[in-house]
């Protein structure tokens, strides 16, 4: 099992998030994804049941990624999940 990671901060559940089109990973920031999609809150992402697992991005932007160890969800910031672990290729 991988290390968790400790996030400087822990975000509230409306803190605002954009996800990507090519991966679903999500995103503080737009600039942090190569196709922004739309808009979501933490509490939207985190915490919901992963229908299939994103994968990393094809597009090779920000390939740091973390998987919440809870939900399965993924991310660019770790701060938007709730268990951030580091999401190692396969």
């Amino acid at each position: 099992m991988s290390e968790k990671k400790n996030c400087p901060v822990k975000l509230p559940p409306e803190t605002p998030a954009v996800i990507c089109a090519n991966c679903g990973a999500v995103a503080l920031k737009p600039t942090s994804v190569c196709k922004p999609q739309g808009h979501g809150t933490k509490k939207d992402w985190c915490g919901t049941e992963s229908i299939k697992q994103p994968s990393f991005c094809r597009n090779n932007v920000h390939t740091n990624r973390y998987q919440c160890a809870t939900c399965g969800q993924v991310a660019v910031d770790c701060e938007l999940l709730c268990a951030p672990e580091p999401l190692v290729r396969k």
